[in-house]
């Protein structure tokens, strides 16, 4: 009988990356646990998610004067933000991190009885393998933007495609395994932010 992995080996206490074959109950509470930490990390990337995309479309390309801005704020703001999501998201699908889904889904095989009538072994292969095709693109194809040519709108485009499917499929795929494993609903939509935009309706500086 294990009941759990010994400091020595080095893993973290909350992680189910053990060596050890946990029995299902002690598989489902920890999974449990896991999946509702990440869940709060996607639902905070789709909040900054449903931010920016409002920045873009109620702010900025309403007023003519940064619809076609090149001014080097803007241009941050928009680097920073395909930037910033890209790193957050490869921490979510590496499967070496402290917390991964993708280590985590693919330990659902382990516990086939588990997965009757609500998973198939070919859906939860073809979830892996999205969750490994989207892993290589961006760590292999969504480079950091530094240069103001690189943060433009246009250039931004298909780098924020490539994040919003990672994005939506890590959002599916939690709310899928949670309710394997729980039986239950997880909310990863994003967070209220009523009236975020209301600081945009004053001047910032006023003129002297």
């Amino acid at each position: 009988m294990c009941c759990s992995a010994p400091a020595s080996l080095g893993q973290p206490i909350n992680s189910v990356n053990y060596k050890v074959m946990l029995n299902e109950k002690q598989f489902r509470d920890r999974a449990i646990r896991e999946l509702r930490e990440i869940g709060k990390r996607v639902q905070s990337l789709m909040t900054d998610r449903a931010l920016y995309n409002s920045l873009q479309s109620d702010v900025i390309a309403p007023n003519p004067q940064l619809a076609d801005s090149s001014n080097p704020y803007l241009l941050m703001i928009r680097g920073a933000y395909t930037d910033a999501t890209t790193m957050r998201l490869r921490r979510l699908f590496a499967p070496d991190a402290n917390l991964s889904l993708r280590r985590l889904v693919a330990q659902f095989a382990e516990y086939p009885d588990m997965l009757h009538d609500k998973l198939t072994g070919r859906e939860l292969s073809a979830d892996l393998a999205e969750l490994d095709q989207l892993a290589t693109v961006l760590k292999e194809k969504v480079d950091p933007h530094f240069a103001p040519r690189e943060r433009t709108p246009a250039a931004l485009a298909t780098a924020n495609r490539e994040l919003d499917r990672a994005l939506d499929l890590l959002a599916d795929c939690v709310k899928r395994y949670y309710w394997i494993v729980a039986d239950a609903y997880i909310e990863v939509e994003p967070a209220a932010a009523d009236n975020a935009l209301a600081i945009f309706r004053s001047a910032w500086i006023e003129t002297k």
